[in-house]
């Protein structure tokens, strides 16, 4: 019975030879892999804290916008030529409570006012927040 040529050059081959990866070779990708994954992680950590710092401050001009326009229609507070009329109120809006402090402030012409809305996430510690959303609108005073 004849051999397959290729079997016997198979066999035939140099039996000190081994195959596969060597330690070395199995360290270098081991560690190219790990700082490929470390890198992945951190960029999506820093993703995802940018994410939801942009919809903190979408809802936060959402509650801005409200209050300006509710200070638009309720157009009934005058403020004199001197004085300013500063206000703190909490409003929760998308299950998030928002701490929202108003200015409105008197302008060089009599018929305007300066409104001034400043919107932060709410700090149940004490600690300040950073401002997530403000608004400044010129309004007819009555």
């Amino acid at each position: 019975m004849a051999k397959n040529p290729r079997e016997s050059t198979l066999l035939n081959s140099n039996p000190s030879k081994k195959t596969g990866f060597t330690l070395i070779e199995v360290m270098v990708s081991l560690a190219i892999f790990s700082l490929c994954a470390a890198v992945l992680s951190a960029q999506s950590t820093s993703t995802i804290h940018n994410r939801q710092r942009i919809i903190d401050q979408q809802i936060a001009l959402w509650v801005a916008k409200n209050t300006l326009a509710h200070e638009r229609i309720n157009n009934t507070r005058s403020t004199s030529v001197d004085t300013e009329f500063r206000e703190q109120t909490e409003q929760t809006q998308a299950g998030i409570l928002w701490t929202v402090n108003k200015i409105i402030a008197p302008t060089s012409d009599p018929q305007l006012k300066k409104i001034t809305v400043t919107v932060n996430r709410h700090a149940e510690n004490g600690s300040p927040q950073n401002q997530s959303a403000q608004l400044v609108s010129l309004v007819k005073s009555q």
